[in-house]
């Protein structure tokens, strides 16, 4: 197993420096372009068959932004191409391959559990010559990544199944930073966001979400890659500046509730943000830059289970679908371009209220 696990990180490896080059005329490295589709879009791969056996994972690559893009996805084990699913964009960190987040977060697994398709977008080659997310910083790589995500989306859109209004976002570090780049740009497209140990660098242009954004983030008190009370030498304000950042956009209330007290873990949201969407966040004591694989124990029919990062980030992306969104029926072009007829889906959604939800699930207690 070690040995196959091995051979995908390399053939990943290979796969990205082949497709680190560009066709011909560079692109714009403009952090949302006009091609960049905001809008949830319904799937017209419903009804075609799958692209390849259920309950694997293949590495494939689009063209987007004139540059020859990989990614690498699973399709869950029960997949069926008439049922709309889940899906989960999950990004890597700086210097890190596609492959390397699916195995280190599990996601995978998660999505043959859960029935939801789980997507690792592979980041350029930047000026350190490292892999890593088009953020803000000099030493990112020079390309327009939220075009990339929405051209890829536009694109499995059109060969599966999937519910345009439960398409989520989550990363780690550097992809954690993307993910904050997602929400501040993508907003209108994916309902929900989710980030460990994430690098928020300025946005460039501010915050513009076209609505409300639900957002949990997890990060270690002792991260010494990315400093929990922030980095003056690498430009990026705290976790704690950022939470309020994104509490002052949802127009939540301006103290947190905690209802989860560990020894080693703070679990503080912020209640009565609009459309009942919800800011959520752990603070892991004395915890380094890690993905962690245990985050607590909650006792559940009077027994005790671990709760991963990973389990807890897609119970929140179950609780957060898009609501009241339009679906936009488009043609799509070379240019991405998209024709006036909307529709609206579950319009008569409401959106559910966090605070008696997570305490009960999350009983506030010393252990």
């Amino acid at each position: 197993m070690k040995i196959r696990l091995a051979l995908i990180g390399i053939l990943s490896l290979v796969l990205l420096l082949v497709s680190n080059r560009s066709l011909p005329e560079q692109p714009d490295n403009d952090m949302a372009g006009s091609g960049t589709i905001t809008s949830p879009l319904p799937s017209s791969g419903c009804g075609k068959p799958a692209p390849f056996a259920p309950g694997l994972s293949k590495n494939e690559t689009i063209i987007s932004g004139r540059y020859e893009r990989l990614y690498r996805i699973h399709l869950p084990s029960g997949y069926h191409s008439s049922t709309p699913q889940p899906l989960v964009l999950n990004f890597h960190g700086h210097g890190s391959i596609a492959a390397t987040q699916e195995k280190l977060t599990k996601l995978s697994l998660l999505a043959n559990q859960q029935d939801f398709i789980a997507v690792y977008p592979q980041g350029m080659i930047g000026p350190d010559h490292q892999s890593g997310w088009a953020t803000g910083p000099v030493w990112d790589p020079h390309v327009n990544d939220v075009l990339f995500v929405s051209d890829l989306l536009n694109s499995l859109q059109t060969r599966l199944c999937i519910d345009p209004l439960r398409i989520y976002a989550m990363g780690f570090s550097n992809g954690g930073g993307m993910t904050n780049l997602l929400a501040a740009r993508m907003a209108g497209r994916i309902a929900a966001f989710a980030s460990v140990s994430g690098s928020y660098y300025p946005v460039p242009g501010g915050y513009h979400p076209e609505r409300p954004v639900p957002f949990l983030e997890i990060h270690g008190t002792a991260d010494q890659v990315v400093p929990y009370d922030g980095s003056l030498l690498k430009d990026y304000s705290s976790v704690t500046s950022w939470l309020l950042n994104w509490v002052q956009k949802n127009h939540c209330s301006n103290r947190p509730d905690i209802f989860l007290k560990q020894k080693t873990m703070i679990g503080e949201q912020w209640l009565g943000c609009r459309a009942g969407t919800a800011v959520i966040h752990y603070r892991i004591l004395h915890e380094g830059h890690i993905w962690p694989h245990v985050l607590f124990r909650e006792q559940k029919q009077k027994k005790w289970r671990s709760v991963t990062a990973t389990t807890l980030i897609w119970q929140f992306f179950q609780d957060h679908p898009m609501v009241g969104r339009q679906v936009r029926h488009k043609t799509l072009s070379k240019r991405t371009t998209m024709n006036s007829q909307t529709r609206l889906l579950y319009s008569k959604q409401s959106a559910c209220g966090y605070k008696g939800m997570y305490v009960s699930l999350f009983e506030t207690r010393e252990i």
